[in-house]
């Protein structure tokens, strides 16, 4: 069979958006290493970790791949991938310094990465519910000293759209240790707010700011509702993970916008999933859509703690408002977060007693981990497993 027929197949199987392409990013993955851990084959293929198994699982039945001390190809794989796909390339040029991210910590500011891991230990819990997954520090401390380099931080009023990421926490931390070798003593910034929806993330923002002498606003607010009128064309530079839907994309970039002065340079720093092609054309129509321009893209810019199901990274577009100010939005009422846009049916089953529950209904909790706290109905077990073949 033709191997474009093959990768087709497995495609299809898996259902994957990326089609036969995605096939094509993971077997060149694995065949670069030679030998390649599934985690990482689905970070260089940018693949989800669930779809990336999918996938891994297809092509074993074909007789591609086996696991050998991590992902092989067979040698029906390698003819494969050498003969028909016309792959010989097995060097890696990724930049050994900064690992393709462009922007190295200096060893002058380790001393603040450690500090900053140290501060988000007290972080509250995770709502996935909101999207939630927060980044590590050393990618919040990159995304403070990239927004620094590309001159969105100094003198510039900063506003950040959610930060369970504490990037706000990350810009202090920067702008303290550098005040050590200023002479003014002057503040890095003009002011740094910060607004979520999440009322336990800003206390511990604030508490965290108090604590570490940093100047950060806290503001509690809903970005589905129009922006407070104090922070209406109040900004310079507005910096964003939101949630990984176009609507959420959407919605928190144009309440950036809203918060945008007419005379600031307009800079966005946006920090979103990794998308294929054409769900990429449909956001690219949003940023049209809002007056922003990219002015770089920073793949696999964004490392995250506790999110396997993306491959645990994003990318970072960095985004320039070039255009007319937008309409300001009205109040925004559709679906919003991913349970919400991509409503999934799952049914976990007590490992003890093999009762099955349905996250989200019959009084269940939305998530796993609020259901395992609980325990199990019928045994209070407290370990769940994911039922196979269910909808989700």
């Amino acid at each position: 069979m033709a191997a474009t027929s093959i990768l087709d197949l497995i495609a299809q199987a898996t259902h994957l958006r990326e089609g036969p392409s995605g096939v094509s990013a993971m077997l060149r993955a694995v065949y670069r290493a030679g030998s390649l851990r599934l985690q990482d084959a689905a970070r260089e293929a940018r693949l989800p970790l669930p779809v990336a198994t999918a996938v891994r699982r297809e092509l074993e039945k074909a007789g591609l791949l086996e696991r050998r001390h991590g992902l092989t190809l067979t040698g029906d794989g390698r003819e494969l991938v050498e003969r028909d796909l016309g792959m010989r390339t097995q060097i890696d040029v990724t930049c050994a310094t900064c690992a393709g991210h462009g922007i190295v910590i200096p060893d002058s500011l380790q001393d603040e990465v450690a500090r900053l891991a140290e501060i988000i230990t007290h972080a509250p819990s995770v709502d996935v519910t909101l999207d939630q997954a927060p980044c590590t520090p050393d990618t919040s401390m990159r995304r403070a000293l990239l927004m620094l380099q590309n001159g969105a931080l100094e003198g510039k009023r900063v506003l950040l759209l959610g930060d369970d990421d504490s990037v706000s926490i990350a810009i202090g931390l920067v702008g303290r240790a550098l005040r050590q070798n200023d002479l003014t003593k002057a503040d890095l910034t003009r002011g740094v707010t910060v607004i979520d929806a999440d009322e336990r993330r800003l206390a511990f923002l604030r508490d965290a700011a108090a604590r570490e002498g940093l100047a950060i606003e806290t503001v509690h607010h809903d970005l589905r509702r129009p922006l407070p009128p104090a922070l209406r064309h109040s900004f310079d530079t507005i910096e964003t993970d939101p949630p990984y839907t176009l609507e959420g994309a959407r919605l928190f970039l144009a309440r950036g916008c809203e918060a945008l002065t007419a005379a600031a340079d307009g800079h966005c720093f946006f920090s979103f999933a990794h998308w294929p092609p054409s769900q990429t054309l449909d956001l690219q129509k949003v940023f049209v859509e809002l007056g922003l321009a990219v002015r770089a893209v920073w793949p696999n810019f964004n490392r995250y703690a506790g999110a396997s199901v993306l491959g645990n990274l994003g990318q970072l577009i960095e985004l320039v408002h070039a255009g007319k100010a937008a309409a300001e939005l009205p109040d925004f009422s559709g679906a919003l977060y991913t349970a919400e846009v991509n409503p999934r049916q799952r049914v976990y089953a007590c490992a003890g007693c093999g009762k099955e529950i349905v996250l989200g209904q019959d009084g269940i909790p939305a998530t796993i981990d609020e259901a395992k706290a609980r325990g199990c109905s019928a045994c209070g077990g407290h370990v769940f497993r994911r039922q196979s073949g269910r909808p989700s």
